[in-house]
């Protein structure tokens, strides 16, 4: 998928967003959200608006700089919208759409961080200084393609995760910073993560903060129900 069509995954990891959801008692969220990603020396700002409603499973998302955006996610299908340009893209997956913004905030809510929802085990568990570190093999199908994974908790916030290949080299970690508690679950309002590569050299930096969090709106806000206006061409893609 063309770069400026989604935003980079940091944590190379996606888990099945319904499964996610639900285990968490929210109706909807909404958040707005700074983002500042560093790759190749060039840094991108990004500002917009999280929303996510949980029964229909669907997330959009609301860019307003640096371009006007509206991002659609269900299921296999992500749809892109350019308000001022009045063009749109239709993006159907073969496999369940990595969702920006969102694998952060709805892991983060999960004690197993969703891991067992795409197979992975408890291999071990360590506590140092107070963190509680669990130690997650990666399903046996899949492990010469994922390695493991560790988390770091600490009064039942999540506050780091380490992806590892299969190799055992760290090729991503992330890490959670000032939770509000939101109904029963603690939300992270800052991440940050890195991407390295294969000599241990940092290729992405990401950082994003999250504010103002709206639960559970009453009435819910409309953006929920977005679509693309039928005058509208899609250019539809497969990939």
């Amino acid at each position: 998928m063309p770069k400026n069509f989604l935003f980079p995954i940091i944590l190379l990891l996606t888990v099945l967003l319904a499964d996610a959801l639900h285990a968490a008692p929210l109706k909807s969220l909404s958040l707005d959200f700074t983002r500042e990603l560093t790759e190749n020396d060039k840094m991108e700002h990004t500002v917009g608006t999280l929303h996510y409603d949980v029964k229909a499973s669907r997330v959009v998302v609301e860019v307003t700089q640096p371009l006007k955006q509206i991002m659609v996610v269900k299921d296999k299908m992500l749809e892109i919208y350019y308000p001022v340009e009045k063009q749109a893209f239709r993006f159907i997956s073969e496999g369940r759409i990595p969702l920006p913004f969102v694998d952060s905030i709805i892991q983060s809510t999960q004690a197993e961080y969703g891991l067992t929802a795409v197979g992975y085990t408890l291999d071990k568990h360590d506590i140092v200084d107070e963190v509680l570190y669990t130690y997650w093999a990666p399903p046996k199908k899949a492990k010469d393609k994922l390695g493991a994974v560790i988390l770091g908790m600490r009064d039942d916030r999540l506050i780091s995760a380490e992806i590892k290949n299969p190799d055992g080299q760290l090729v991503a970690k992330s890490l959670y910073q000032n939770h509000s508690k939101l109904g029963n679950n603690y939300i992270p309002m800052e991440v940050s993560s890195r991407l390295y590569g294969p000599k241990g050299q940092v290729l992405q930096h990401e950082r994003i903060v999250y504010n103002n969090p709206q639960v559970n709106a009453e009435p819910p806000n409309p953006i929920l129900n977005f679509t693309i206006p039928e005058s509208v061409e899609v250019k539809e893609v497969k990939w």
